[in-house]
């Protein structure tokens, strides 16, 4: 991207006798010039040459939510006007307003029509804009929904909804993030928490509509030559995921729910006995209370006759490498320990006449919520947290945020309930985040987050897609909501993978959602009524099941390594083929295959008894990950299905770190490599970076406590050549020397180079790479 340039922009100031408008400098400094008009004030603020706040207000201010990070920069404009429009231009668009409607035209840097918004407009419920679409146009994003990626032809609710046992059809789900991408290249995000819609072209074909229950009336415009260069557009705006834990990218042990200290133990010993791996067990509400006869929500400490000795249960499993998560949620009932002194201190929502507003509908009972947007209240309530972290306690799980239970008479400090519910989650997030800065600024916080906003991603929320139904139709949901919250800059969503509940066991089912969770941000097998585990599933499905565990380990390097180039990068882990691929528009709406990184492409087997399945290859070549087989892109393949496997594929040129599978990132050894490099003789030259640092101190890469290894791919007409380079800074258990195992894929018959062996037809070469050195491996004919 350009760097931005400082000028000072010189506004005359000029009285438009035809509309009543005129504009003047902004006096705040922070560049934005000022329409004054009869509908108030149009504020128009440029962030960076590419992405331009619009705003209508009564006063000359206006005040962003906690969603965007950016401070707006010191950009160069040029502005003309007439007596009928004012046109601004930056290095990377313009746009004009008309004086007389308020209508804001986009232009590329050629010139070219990009979209028009028709202004601003208030009824008596909601207030919002309208934009134009042309006919073909798509438009993504808006969060999670079970629907297509496509969101053209549908009226979403901005509205955090939790719906028990949803399938595929669900339009609103429980994380709504008001950013829509257009399929031409440019994104609008309306920054605002409000409960609201977006219609987008369901009502109008040709209108793109959004609004909330506020009288806030802003958007910002954002625009880019491409659709990856988009993505990083708002990653700047909002903010990126920090490092996880690494322990957090492996198996996650989860169920609702373990009820007893001694089950708890019992199931996470099963499972290290029967091979499989686990680096986190996570407790579920039986934690603080007895269940169906008494749930004690609120009460947020170990119901001892279940749980006797938690301290040491927590110590032993951390003695095999297992973290525990506790859940939380934010109501309090009135039967809680606890209700008496959050009432009388004034930290729940409240009602009209300022006292507690009790929810009186709630599931487990009459509840008080906690007022997440009152410091007061924070502080109250992270006590609890700060009591278990100090037990050993290593990540949280916050459920019901959405929050789950809502109405609409609920007041909070930051105002009426249905003019804030969307940031609710977020502020819950927030506070986790601020306090572990605080108090624990070195460690890496991990906390499930079923609700949230954009911007969430910045307080490490990783969401889940709530209470999904255990059927090949909530098994489909899950890929538009991982590429759309993809989209939406909320990198870590995922699902209980085999499903959470309403329907019974099924084994095929729950192999194919758990081979799709190998190549998902978090991998958390969880569910009601059925096992999560496999351990409880046949002999059969277990052989199956098994290695893709494994898999999950042996690629923890080429996943922390997604994860480092999210946080310094804003890069998606998963991403939609078109993002990253030249990809024909008629197939833009595709989302039942997607990229994991720049190297895999996945298309997870989505039907019973599948036998076969069309995968779109772009233009490229392709090896299928298990077969090796190699494959032309730039059109469909036809992948024969088994159980063992899906359609996984590699593109040619890729190296892929792997390591040995372990019994959990405890016995992680950074030591020890093997990179597979997927040869192929269209390729003359490919690179990759992989990152790696303690696996657990906040900031490793800013504080200069990380390892690159860099690892290079040149061919010309005699030899390739692979060039190795690792540098970086010191950090605790950073190897002096690494043992490099590089397996090269697709070598053709007749090349050699000192070391080259041949192990069941793959060319492997063995190599020292001692620490801050350079290696370089000649291969000839």
């Amino acid at each position: 991207m350009k760097k931005p340039i400082s000028i000072i922009l010189l506004l005359s100031f000029f009285f438009l006798s035809t509309t009543g408008l005129f504009a003047q400098d902004f006096s705040a400094g922070d560049g934005s010039v000022i329409l004054k008009t009869n509908q108030g004030n149009l504020i128009i603020t440029p962030y960076t040459s590419n992405i331009i706040r619009l705003a209508l207000s009564e006063t000359d201010k206006v005040a962003n939510t906690d969603a965007v990070c950016l401070k707006p920069q010191s950009i160069k404009y040029q502005k003309e006007e007439d007596s009928i429009l004012l046109k601004v231009k930056t290095d990377s668009l313009s746009f004009t307003i008309n004086k007389k409607t308020l209508a804001i035209s986009f232009y590329d840097i050629k010139s070219q029509l990009i979209t028009t918004s028709k202004g601003f407009f208030t009824d008596s419920i909601y207030s919002g804009f309208r934009f134009d679409l042309t006919c073909d146009e798509m438009i993504f994003g808006g969060g999670e929904g079970a629907i297509p990626i496509n969101r053209r032809g549908y009226r979403l609710h901005l509205d955090n909804e939790p719906h028990w046992g949803y399938g595929w059809g669900e339009e609103n789900l429980n994380f709504s993030v008001p950013h829509f991408i257009s399929s031409e290249n440019y994104s609008i995000f309306y920054d605002n928490g409000a409960v609201g819609y977006a219609d987008i072209g369901k009502t109008d074909s040709t209108i793109l509509e959004i609004a909330s229950k506020s009288d806030v009336k802003n958007f910002f415009f954002i625009f880019n030559s491409n659709q990856n260069e988009l993505q990083k557009s708002f990653a700047k705006l909002t903010g990126t995921q920090p490092m996880p834990p690494r322990w957090a990218m492996g198996n996650l042990m989860s169920r609702f729910g373990y009820q007893t200290e001694k089950e708890a133990r019992e199931k996470l010993d099963s499972m290290l006995v029967a091979g499989y791996p686990v680096d986190a067990i996570i407790l579920d509400l039986y934690w603080f209370g007895r269940g169906f006869d008494g749930w004690m929500m609120g009460d947020l400490d170990w119901y001892a006759p279940s749980w006797p000795t938690p301290q040491k249960m927590i110590s032993d499993f951390q003695k095999k490498g297992v973290q525990t998560i506790l859940i939380t949620e934010p109501y309090i009932l009135e039967t809680s320990k606890n209700f008496a002194e959050a009432n009388q201190k004034g930290f729940f929502a409240t009602d009209s006449a300022g006292k507690t507003n009790i929810i009186k509908d709630f599931y487990f009972g009459r509840a008080g919520l906690i007022d997440l947007f009152k410091p007061e209240a924070c502080n109250w309530y992270w006590q609890f947290y700060q009591k278990q972290i100090e037990n050993g306690i290593a990540g949280w799980w916050g459920d019901l945020g959405e929050p789950e239970k809502f109405h609409d008479d609920l007041n909070f400090v930051a105002g009426k309930g249905p003019t804030v519910k969307n940031l609710y989650g977020h502020y819950w997030s927030k506070m986790l985040s601020d306090k572990y800065d605080q108090l624990y600024p070195g460690k890496r916080l991990f906390h499930l987050n079923r609700a949230g906003f954009a911007g969430s991603q910045r307080y490490s929320s990783y969401p889940w897609s709530g209470d999904v139904s255990r059927t090949w139709g909530g098994f489909k949901a899950q890929l538009p909501n991982l590429i759309s919250m993809s989209l939406s800059n909320v990198p870590y969503a995922h699902s209980d993978l085999g499903g959470f509940c309403a329907e019974p066991k099924n084994e095929e089912l729950y192999l194919r959602w758990l081979q799709f969770g190998v190549f998902n941000p978090i991998f958390r097998p969880h569910s009601e009524k059925v096992p999560s585990e496999p351990i409880y599933y046949s002999d059969s499905i277990q052989k199956l099941v098994k290695p893709f565990f494994e898999l999950r380990y042996k690629l923890l390097p080429y996943n922390y390594t997604l994860a480092w180039r999210q946080e310094q990068f804003g890069e998606p882990l998963a991403a939609p083929l078109f993002m990253k691929a030249n990809l024909p528009k008629s197939l833009w709406g595709m989302f039942d295959e997607y990229f994991w990184g720049d190297a895999f492409l996945v298309a997870p087997v989505l039907e019973a008894g599948q036998k076969e399945k069309m995968v779109y290859l772009p233009n490229g070549i392709w090896f299928d990950f298990f077969t090796g087989e190699r494959f032309m892109g730039n059109g469909y393949v036809n992948r024969k299905i088994d159980l063992s496997t899906f359609p996984v594929f590699v593109k040619a040129g890729s190296f892929i770190p792997m390591v040995q599978p372990m019994v959990n990132t405890s016995a992680y050894d950074p030591s020890v490599v093997v990179v597979h490099f997927w040869y192929d003789h269209s390729i003359k030259q490919s690179n990759y970076t992989l990152y790696d640092d303690d696996g657990k101190t906040k900031d490793s890469f800013a504080k200069g406590k990380y390892e690159l290894i860099k690892f290079a791919f040149n061919y010309n007409t005699d030899k390739m050549v692979f060039t190795i380079e690792n540098t970086g800074g010191e950090y605790i258990g950073r190897p002096m020397e690494r043992k490099i195992k590089m397996i090269i894929h697709n070598l053709p018959n007749g090349f050699q180079a000192e070391g080259l062996k041949i192990e069941n037809g793959l060319s492997i070469v063995g190599i020292q790479l001692i620490k801050d050195t350079l290696k370089e491996i000649s291969i000839k004919p």
